[in-house]
């Protein structure tokens, strides 16, 4: 039924836009299929907000997503008459997914919109680094579609060489992909806070996403047993540190079985939580693949990789980072290794490995907190250019 009101929306909204007046500078953004406000699509539209007031630019949201409310300045209804009709009229339109996720569902395959979606100047910004994951190649017609959707962008900003290669193997045009750094590292600084606390931030399992339970699977059991550690809990309350555990967006619908873990020690973070804060006031994290890792990087903070599925997760998802020949940061393949390594950390005062430096070069690239800038120079380099 949703899928209905979309198309219907959408073609509503084309008629009023035969009619109605021609507006020149609107820019629409948005990400993650409208249900977060985080990432680089959130620093590049405040970074707007503040440096750039003529730009009339408005962030795509669903009505009920939870972080609703923290979008202060404009916005409107992913999906809605209206938002089709800025779209129609924008000028510009930024995502960190796909432009048909994150602004106008449907726009790339219905006729007559298809058109006005191909004069947008559209500009990929990604959510994350691209470093663990690959591309999941479809068959056929659908394959087909989603690198016609690649081809189609006009800018995709990269943060190093090796994210380019990999826009590059997802079909973006190499003329259109520009290494100018992550927006969101420009507002990355350590929060100091009364209390230490690290981070766990798996990333999702595609293969895992459809099942109505992860209990019964080595994720959750593996997690849950790190959480629950009891070595690992008493060296917590001896330095008095608290975990925040912070679910994938793709897994939220699975928060509630993560609750069990919960203790004076551990906290399972909401999907409303302020991700950010977390990562700017945490001393250390735990991850799998996520590209979160790359701001503890950028801020100069540990990070230990738990890979206990890593044979899995390159079969099944494959990585631009080889998992196994190269050297990218501290790893541990088990609980008990996790536990150990993270209390090593704990009693050396979180200090950098010799790893973590080497693998700076697959993270960060630019460092002088100037990428929305150079973001936003190449989107009017390039509108002069095709004008």
């Amino acid at each position: 039924m949703q899928k209905l009101i979309y198309i219907f929306n959408a073609y509503i909204a084309f008629i009023l836009y035969i009619f109605s007046k021609r507006e020149k500078n609107i820019w629409l953004i948005g990400g993650h299929n409208g249900t977060l406000y985080t990432d680089n699509s959130k620093v590049f539209y405040e970074y707007i907000v503040e440096k750039h007031p003529l730009v009339d630019i408005y962030w795509i949201i669903n009505k009920d997503a939870p972080v609703f409310d923290q979008i202060k300045a404009n916005k409107l209804i992913k999906g809605s008459i209206k938002s089709y009709l800025y779209f129609y009229h924008a000028r510009v339109v930024l995502f960190s997914d796909t432009l048909n996720l994150d602004i106008a569902p449907f726009s790339f395959v219905l006729p007559c919109i298809r058109r006005v979606y191909k004069k947008k100047f559209k500009v990929y910004l990604s959510h994350g680094t691209i470093a663990f994951k690959k591309m999941p190649k479809k068959s056929g017609f659908i394959q087909e579609i989603k690198e016609s959707i690649f081809r189609s962008y006009d800018l995709a900003i990269a943060s190093t060489r090796l994210e380019k290669r990999a826009m590059q193997d997802y079909g973006i045009k190499s003329s259109n992909i520009e290494i100018l750094g992550s927006a969101r590292h420009d507002t990355l600084q350590t929060l100091q806070s009364s209390k230490s606390t690290l981070l766990i931030a798996p990333t999702w399992r595609g293969w895992l996403y459809k099942q109505k339970s992860l209990q019964d699977t080595e994720f959750f059991q593996h997690y849950s047993r790190l959480l629950t550690h009891p070595l690992l809990k008493s060296h917590l309350e001896e330095h008095d540190i608290t975990i925040h555990f912070y679910l994938h967006h793709m897994f939220h619908k699975f928060y509630d079985e993560f609750k069990v873990c919960e203790s004076n020690r551990v906290v399972i973070l909401p999907a409303s939580a302020n991700i950010t804060h977390s990562i700017l006031s945490s001393q250390m994290m735990v991850t799998d693949y996520s590209s979160i890792c790359s701001d503890f990087y950028y801020l100069q903070k540990p990070v230990l990789f738990f890979q206990f599925d890593r044979d899995e997760y390159i079969e099944k998802i494959g990585s631009e980072i080889d998992l196994i020949q190269s050297v990218f940061g501290d790893i541990a393949y088990s609980v008990e290794e996790s536990v150990d390594k993270l209390i090593a950390s704990i009693n050396n005062g979180f200090k950098l490995s010799p790893l973590q430096k080497e693998g700076e070069k697959y993270f960060i690239n630019f460092q002088d907190r100037e990428n929305c800038r150079r973001i936003y120079d190449t989107i009017l380099k390039k509108l002069l250019g095709a004008s």
